[in-house]
């Protein structure tokens, strides 16, 4: 069935359509989240992610220009939903039931604070535009604290290709950001 007449089903019939949808793209979409989600999440967390992906897809149906193949498209929502899964991983991950129940003093400054979050939130930013592997390096390897070994195993790589890889990211975030290699 052509991306036309899938489109076509989708719009007339949305069940059927997306029956099709699934059936012909769920390999894909399974195989780009699990890439991306294998050694963060969970199998749970996972197929959430891929259910996510054709929710996201048939929510924007409208806005869909058939001049892009469903299939491309499928595989930019998948990546940009397991990057999202990634990064409110990230953030659930660093919060502690000791964060809700601080005293904070009067007078307090917390401008530092807030302009050192953004900085980091503009990091992960882009850090999940990076490519696959490379997000994926840089995420387990600067905050997991995940040795290049390891990531080399996980991802099949060499360590060199992972330190290789490392380092050239962390140098375009540095242009990005402006901190000169030491």
């Amino acid at each position: 069935m052509k991306d036309e007449k899938l489109l076509e089903l989708l719009r007339s019939d949305p069940n059927a359509g997306m029956s099709k949808l699934i059936s012909r793209y769920s390999g894909l979409v399974f195989t780009i989240v699990r890439g991306r989600l294998e050694n963060v999440c969970d199998s749970y967390e996972i197929e959430d992610c891929v259910t996510d992906v054709f929710l996201h897809f048939m929510s924007g149906i409208e806005r869909f220009v058939p001049a892009a193949s469903i299939k491309n498209y499928l595989a930019v929502i998948a990546r940009n939903t397991a990057l999202t899964y990634i990064r409110n991983r990230l953030k659930t991950d660093s919060i502690d039931d000791d964060d809700f129940f601080i005293e904070i003093p009067d007078g307090a400054d917390f401008t530092e604070e807030i302009a050192e979050k953004q900085i980091l939130e503009s990091i992960y930013e882009e850090i999940g535009k990076m490519d696959h592997p490379d997000s994926d390096i840089m995420i387990r390897k600067y905050y997991f604290g995940q040795s290049s070994k390891r990531i080399a195993a996980d991802l099949k790589m060499t360590v060199s290709a992972v330190d290789t890889r490392a380092h050239r990211a962390m140098e375009k975030l540095r242009k990005k950001f402006g901190e000169k290699e030491s």
